[in-house]
């Protein structure tokens, strides 16, 4: 369990250290969406979730939204602020757990590999059992227990996955839209 709770937390620090690398030097652009501000509080959360320790205190409060100049106009936050409370907690983590990317790049390339399909494959059951979880139709929880299933077979059956999936899209087109990422990322 402990090994399962450690792939998660390392994955939710990559996915935080993915959310700095896209945020633009304060020189180039000193706004941060709000989208990236609410994906790394709620990266946050799940870290919280996932490794048992509160990390709250991190997350970026809507009073650090910058002054909008029309009513209309998206949600910006300071990249200065933002990109001091990212950096805080991938300085955490990479203290705590031992994360760096100078780790990875020492290690020889086939276990990175594998730790990646291993990381990959870890999300991904998880995000079927939020699903799961989710569904208030038992048929709907039955036929995606059932697609889980089938894709965490060796040997899949296509025509089997193709079947849920048509019943998905027709049940829901939003749940279809949150299983088709996960359906491209296992196939072989």
């Amino acid at each position: 369990m402990a090994e399962i709770k450690l792939t998660r937390t390392k994955s939710i620090y990559g996915d935080i250290r993915g959310l700095l690398s896209q945020i633009p030097q304060t020189e180039v652009d000193n706004r941060v969406r709000g989208f990236t501000v609410k994906k790394f509080n709620d990266a946050l959360d799940n870290l919280t979730d996932s490794s048992g320790t509160d990390y709250s205190d991190y997350k970026i409060p809507p009073s650090e939204i910058m002054r909008k100049q029309f009513s209309d106009e998206p949600d910006f936050y300071d990249s200065t602020v933002v990109r001091a409370q990212i950096g805080r907690v991938i300085g955490r983590l990479e203290q705590e757990y031992g994360f760096s990317k100078e780790e990875l790049k020492q290690s020889p390339s086939i276990v990175i590999l594998n730790e990646n399909q291993n990381a990959v494959s870890l999300q991904i059951n998880y995000t079927l059992n939020d699903l799961i979880d989710k569904t208030d139709d038992e048929k709907g929880k039955t036929q995606l227990r059932e697609l889980k299933d089938e894709l965490e077979k060796p040997n899949k059956n296509w025509e089997k996955i193709k079947s849920i999936l048509i019943w998905v899209l027709n049940f829901s087109k939003e749940l279809f839209l949150e299983i088709l990422p996960i359906i491209l990322q296992k196939n072989p």
